[in-house]
């Protein structure tokens, strides 16, 4: 009776060790894997169900940094000095409308004995959109003041000024787009292979900006600024002639 409730017991330990070492399902770690790159929530089950999981999560928070980094420099072209502060607040307050509108859900998951490859619907910001709404006012502005269209500095405070007002009011993209992950698993603990981290990048991006990739985005971008270039020479082609008698 003795050994076989001691075997009884080993057993039992046996099989909750099994248990404990399968970790969480691909679905679970799917979504959180995004809210902790994207929503940077559920930090200490990330911390606990990915390997290395506090580093990998602070590896994913560089994301975020490259992203408020770049944004701001990305608006000036001419060299005029970034006023920080405005760029820092612009930044923070764009990913916290992310954090606040945007949506995704896993539609796909191709699982196998090793790690899954999953497939995200993602609704991010239309930056785009505020992006060409930002341009349009900012050329009604330089046309009614050209002396903001001379000055580089006064033309970036003028964006910036402009931008902060479009990203509080910004929306979401009408249509969502597709992404792929692939999360691989190692003695129940799920990681993102190195060769990821360009999916990793399209997908955080993906939240800010509706956009697929850098390059969707940027095409996306360029289609839109040419339709308000558009804009303006229709405009200028309706005003009246002077008449020089």
């Amino acid at each position: 009776m003795k050994k076989l409730w001691i075997t009884s017991l080993v057993l039992a330990g046996l099989f909750l060790t099994s248990c404990g070492a399968r970790g969480i399902s691909a679905e679970d770690a799917g979504e959180l894997f995004v809210e902790r790159l994207v929503y940077q929530k559920e930090e200490s089950k990330f911390a606990k169900e990915f390997r290395d999981g506090k580093q990998a999560g602070k590896e994913l928070d560089e994301n975020s940094k490259t992203f408020e980094e770049n944004f701001a420099k990305g608006l000036s072209s001419t060299g005029a000095k970034v006023p920080e502060k405005q760029a820092d607040e612009l930044t923070k307050e764009l990913l916290q409308q992310t954090k606040e509108k945007t949506t995704y859900k896993l539609v796909n998951i191709d699982e196998t004995k090793t790690g899954a490859t999953i497939t995200y619907y993602v609704t991010g910001l239309d930056l785009v959109s505020a992006m060409q709404e930002m341009t349009r006012q900012l050329v009604k502005e330089t046309l009614a003041n050209p002396e903001v269209a001379k000055d580089d500095q006064k033309t970036l405070e003028a964006t910036f000024s402009i931008l902060e007002e479009r990203v509080k009011a910004i929306k979401i993209k009408t249509d969502p787009v597709e992404l792929k992950l692939h999360l691989e698993k190692e003695k129940g603990k799920w990681f993102v292979p190195k060769n990821q981290k360009k999916a990793v990048s399209n997908l955080f991006m993906s939240f800010i900006s509706g956009s697929k990739d850098l390059d969707a985005m940027n095409k996306e971008l360029q289609d839109a600024l040419n339709e308000v270039a558009k804009e303006i020479v229709d405009s200028l082609d309706t005003l009246p002639i002077p008449n020089d008698d």
